[in-house]
Formats: structure tokens, sequence, C-alpha cells
């Protein structure tokens, strides 16, 4: 590995409950923390994914208290000073500032990659690392912020979309280009525009920056915020740390980093690199049977599920000790784990928090 990308500090971030993945996804286990593709986690592919370039002692990951005992148990080898836990959710702003303070603490004003977020299906893993290394190399020479983006294969309507300028320049054959704006879940006309144009790319999630550098911008944009950063940031390490944080974190606002420092920050300071990633943020069932189906009528099954003549479906059994028999289907969803059941058409799956909301309403919170 060369040298000079040794101080690298890897953010991965690995909260939310993930409920239009239900039911494998809940509360107590979402879905980053599930098999969803393969046999591993999204997380434990997400970590392995980053152990090839760089040394899981530059991992952290930040989390709630309720996921610690998963992330342990899911990546033995990660040091547990490495884990930043989040006293409560609260968005992005508060997640990315508390990570920032945490590491310039630690190391003195090191670059860090946060990656949003550990549940993203990336098959180039190749590429990954050798974006990171290039958005550090930029970030070194020049200061400013990198955002690691990927091209649209199709009108996403559930991910931002980042609009570029010129390219600037290029490192080991991946290509710089100005920020213009960023554009967030737009429509499904306004998708369609968008995915036809060589100027826009999916928002991927994945920014590079020094933390003095994303320390000032929440000055500058969120000052309430930031003193209380500061504030955290001198507790950190001492007898009164956790007292300090579950103070100061849930007075926080609660909303997008997206929103409250980058849309609002210089664009000059900003740089997008585009990359081939093989890239998905795999937020609901039809999106991970779309993104792993070579052709649309294709199934996409796993688990003990034997199927006669179906077409364009996800069948998902995590039951055992049961096999699943399916004959003839056609665009259908089907979940099936020990305690709940899920059968949707393909392109109804987005009503799916509805059935959230009346599980809530019946008050059957032990199957959220």
């Amino acid at each position: 590995m060369p040298q000079n990308h040794n101080d690298l500090k890897i953010a991965l971030f690995c909260g939310g409950t993930g409920t239009r993945m239900w039911p494998a996804s809940r509360r107590e286990k979402p879905k980053q923390f599930q098999p969803l593709v393969g046999r591993e986690s999204m997380f434990q592919q997400a970590v392995r994914r980053i152990k090839k370039g760089f040394p899981i002692k530059d991992v952290f990951v930040i989390t709630g208290r309720p996921y610690v005992g998963l992330v342990v148990q899911q990546a033995a080898d990660l040091p547990l000073e490495n884990v930043i836990i989040e006293p409560e959710m609260r968005d992005t702003l508060a997640a990315v500032g508390y990570a920032a303070a945490v590491l310039d603490k630690k190391f003195k004003n090191p670059i860090v990659a946060s990656l949003w977020a550990a549940d993203h299906l990336v098959k180039n893993s190749d590429e990954f690392i050798k974006a990171l290394k290039a958005a550090y190399d930029f970030v070194d020479e020049t200061g400013k912020i990198v955002s690691i983006d990927v091209r649209p294969t199709y009108p996403n309507i559930h991910v931002g979309y980042i609009q570029i300028g010129k390219m600037i320049k290029k490192i080991n054959s991946l290509a710089f280009f100005e920020y213009v704006k960023h554009i967030e879940k737009p429509d499904l006309a306004t998708a369609k525009k968008l995915v036809n144009g060589w100027e826009f790319l999916w928002h991927a999630g994945y920014k590079v920056w020094r933390t003095q550098k994303m320390l000032s911008l929440y000055k500058k944009h969120t000052p309430k915020v930031y003193s209380g950063l500061v504030e955290i940031q001198k507790a950190w390490g001492s007898d009164n740390q956790d007292e300090v944080v579950k103070k100061l974190y849930p007075d926080f606002e609660k909303i997008s980093v997206d929103y409250s420092i980058f849309e609002k920050m210089d664009p000059q300071e900003l740089v997008v690199l585009s990359a081939d990633l093989g890239w998905s943020d795999i937020g609901a069932w039809n999106i991970l049977k779309d993104e792993l189906s070579e052709n649309a009528k294709d199934n996409v099954i796993q688990g003990d599920v034997f199927d006669l003549d179906s077409r364009d479906c996800l069948i998902y059994a995590n039951s055992p000790n049961k096999v699943i028999a399916t004959i003839g289907l056609e665009s259908l969803i089907i979940v099936d784990t020990p305690d709940g059941l899920l059968v949707s058409q393909k392109d109804k799956i987005s009503e799916l928090k509805k059935i959230i909301e009346k599980l809530k309403l019946a008050k059957k919170d032990k199957y959220l």
C-alpha cells in the first residue's frame, strides 16, 4: 500500500432501520446487518471491501448503541475503540459532524473518507479502493472536498443527483469534475431527463475531506451544531465524555448534511470524482431484485426455494426448517422470515410504508 495513503481514516456510517425492506429489516437487526446478497451481511461486505485497500485499524464505524453488539459480532477484528456510538439517530448532519469532531480530536486533522451507508451494493471493489486513494491525493493537494459519485443506469427516484461541469484533472485515469449543484430525489419525469444527460451522476454519499475543513463548514453554516461539536471534542477521552455527548447530541438539528452544509457551501470548495463502482443503494426489495437480475424477467431467489415457471420475481426465504414452493408467478416480491411474510406485486412495493404504519397503529411493535 502506498505510504502516503496510510493516514486515511474511513468513517463507515451504520445507522437506520431500513423499513422499506421489512420483514427482513427490523429495529433490532436492520438491513445492513442482514445477508441480503450472498451469505455475508451488507455491513460485512462493506468492511471486507474497505480492507482490500486499508488496514482495519483505520476503519471507524458510526452507529447507534443498540447495534454495537452486531458490529462487534460481524467485524470481529475491528478495534472496539473504533466504534463511535451515536446516543440517538439525528440524521446525517449530526452524524457526520460527530464523526468529524471525534476523528479530528484523535488524529489532528486527518483526511477522512465518509461512506454513507453500510448497506450499499458495490460490485467493483477494486475501482472503489482506487477512487478513495485518488480522492485522498486530490484532497491532500488542494484541501477541497471530493464527492465520489456514479453514472446513473436508470431513472432512480430514491437517490439524489449531482450535476457536474467541466473536467478539472485526472488521477490514475479517474476524472475529477467541477461541482454544479445537487438535485435531491427527483420525480420520475425529472429522473428520466437526468439519466439521459452526461452531466448528471447518482449521489453515492461518499465524500473525502479533512476534518478541519468539514468543521469550518459547520462553523459557517450551522454554528449552533458546531458549538456543540466543539464541546464534545473537548470532552472526548475524559471521564465526562458520555455525559457531555448525551447532553448535547439530542439538541442537534435533525436534518440532512446535504441540505444544511453541502448545498450551501461555495461550489468551488467541492469537486466530483466520477467512478464506475457498480453501485446501488439497496433501499427497497424491488431495487435489490432489479440490481441482481441480468435480465428483467429473471428471478432472484435466496434460500430453500423450489420454483416452477415464475418470472421477474424476488423470493427471499430466511425461515429455518421450511421450504418454499412457487409456481407460475410473475412480478412478485415474496419475503419469508420466521415471524413475518411479505407478498407484494413488484410495482406496489412502495406501499410497504403503509403496512408499517398499520403495524404501529395495531401496536404490533415486536414485528417492527
